[in-house]
């Protein structure tokens, strides 16, 4: 998908709550002591994103509904702590069965197990419903052809964010100099559970490159996937200001509009 599509799919869904499995894990923070309730009543959706030896025991497992199935994977997700398809395949199964606080521990294993891949992104999505989520992280930019960046978008589109923020790294030491370069090694570092990752990156560009449009924009960006509407608008004011005439000059006043009217939730 094409940098503007990508966009443009941002701005058509941002508006759109997450999905019920995300939304309901923040639950699973209360102090109460009501008992489990079970969900999932159609069943426990088996999500296989890498291969695994132990697909066909995990989707054995997950036929048999929620509680059975966090009873029969237990076991299994003790003897496999590295393998995401187990891990995160349990902790579903643990939140389908009403066993919240539970599935949010087993939901940061899987995150753990499944670096590198659409686990990690997909359980760190559901680790924090406070932030937008649609197509997990946000994206990095770029209609250049530099090779590295290329690879580095091809990577992390494929949900490869380690990959991809390694390839930015080594461009942005290529190029210290290069607004991109130093942007995407900075989105590169996009985690949930530690957001001064990539803000603490992105924050002192701004001085450095005060008239970038590439800065301005992915600072916002990450300000709208954060929670942050009112910095948001900002930054994505400046760079539609920076040069109102480029496609992303254009895909941040859409995004100002969509922001504008739909708000997100803070953090």
């Amino acid at each position: 998908m094409s940098a503007p599509a990508r966009i443009r799919v941002i701005v058509a869904v941002i508006a759109l709550a997450a999905a019920a499995v995300v939304a309901g894990v923040v639950y699973a923070t209360r102090q109460d002591p009501a008992q489990p309730k079970a969900r999932c009543k159609n069943g426990v959706a088996a999500v296989f994103y890498t291969p695994s030896k132990n697909t066909a025991t995990v989707r054995n497992a997950l036929s048999k509904g929620p509680r059975r199935a966090a009873r029969a994977l237990e076991a299994l997700a003790d003897e496999h702590p590295k393998d995401p398809v187990v891990q995160f395949n349990y902790a579903t199964a643990l939140y389908c069965g009403g066993f919240d606080a539970e599935a949010l521990q087993a939901y940061r294993k899987a995150k753990r197990a499944g670096r590198d891949t659409r686990y990690e992104v997909t359980a760190d999505v559901i680790l924090h419903p406070q932030f937008f989520s649609e197509g997990g992280y946000p994206p990095f930019v770029y209609s250049g052809g530099d090779a590295l960046l290329v690879q580095g978008q091809i990577a992390q589109r494929n949900y490869h964010q380690h990959t991809a923020e390694r390839l930015w790294s080594r461009a942005a030491k290529l190029h210290p100099n290069d607004a991109d370069a130093q942007v995407a090694a900075a989105v590169g570092r996009f985690d949930m559970d530690n957001l001064s990752a990539s803000f603490s990156r992105l924050g002192p560009l701004v001085k450095r490159f005060p008239k970038s449009q590439t800065v301005r924009f992915h600072l916002g960006l990450l300000l709208v996937w954060t929670g942050q509407a009112k910095q948001a608008i900002k930054e994505l004011r400046l760079a539609h200001q920076l040069d109102p005439g480029t496609a992303m000059g254009q895909q941040a006043a859409k995004l100002v509009a969509g922001v504008a009217k739909t708000g997100t939730r803070s953090p």
